[in-house]
């Protein structure tokens, strides 16, 4: 598995957000929000200072609106991680517009924020997919590093993977869904510490 992005992905598709121009680090969460997995996770952020980056997913916003306006309330960026978590998104461009405002209107009910990202489910793109971004006003954020928490890894490996080649402008995934809830606090901590210790500071997609 590709865990680290370098120049040679931002030459092919240099339309994708792969880094941000900044000194600071980026940490984002996918598919969210989850019931047990997101409040840990803000928990933690808080405790640190720590502002994020949340791609959410458009069916498990039903009856959890509780926690994207605890998101937003906190200083985090929103972003869209498609209605439905599937691959097949990629091989139409229609349906890629459709779940990104199908997800962007639920989304305009709970925060006043001006929802501009998009994040692809398991980062799957097409020419389709950069197309529905595009057309949509929207930005395809893509990422430096897969931390690989949603693997059968432990957390010393996903910690150490998160922290290799670190430098400013990295965007990191991390996942707040159930195959994480359970290690993602530790994973976290350690992270954000070990960051601070080599002097970087955090910020959020904008």
């Amino acid at each position: 598995m590709i865990t680290h992005t370098g120049k040679i992905h931002q030459l092919l598709f240099p339309s994708l957000l792969w880094r941000m121009p900044s000194k600071k680090i980026f940490l984002t969460f996918d598919d969210g929000p989850h019931l047990v997995a997101t409040p840990i996770v803000l928990d933690v952020l808080k405790k640190h200072g720590v502002k994020a980056t949340f791609f959410l997913t458009g069916e498990n916003i039903a009856t959890r609106e509780a926690l994207i306006k605890r998101i937003a309330a906190e200083g985090h960026s929103i972003g869209i991680h498609a209605y439905h978590h599937t691959r097949a998104l990629a091989f139409s461009k229609k349906q890629t517009k459709e779940e990104i405002l199908h997800t962007l209107g639920e989304l305009r009910t709970l925060t006043p924020q001006k929802i501009r990202l998009f994040r692809p489910p398991f980062g799957f793109f097409s020419w389709n997919t950069i197309a529905a971004a595009r057309e949509l006003g929207f930005v395809l954020v893509m990422w430096s590093c897969l931390t690989g928490d949603f693997r059968n890894w432990n957390i010393e490996k996903v910690v150490q993977t998160a922290l290799h080649k670190l430098q400013g402008g990295s965007i990191l995934v991390f996942h707040d869904n159930t195959l994480t809830e359970n290690k993602i606090e530790n994973i976290l901590e350690r992270v954000i510490m070990a960051a601070k210790e080599q002097g970087f500071e955090f910020g959020a997609i904008r």
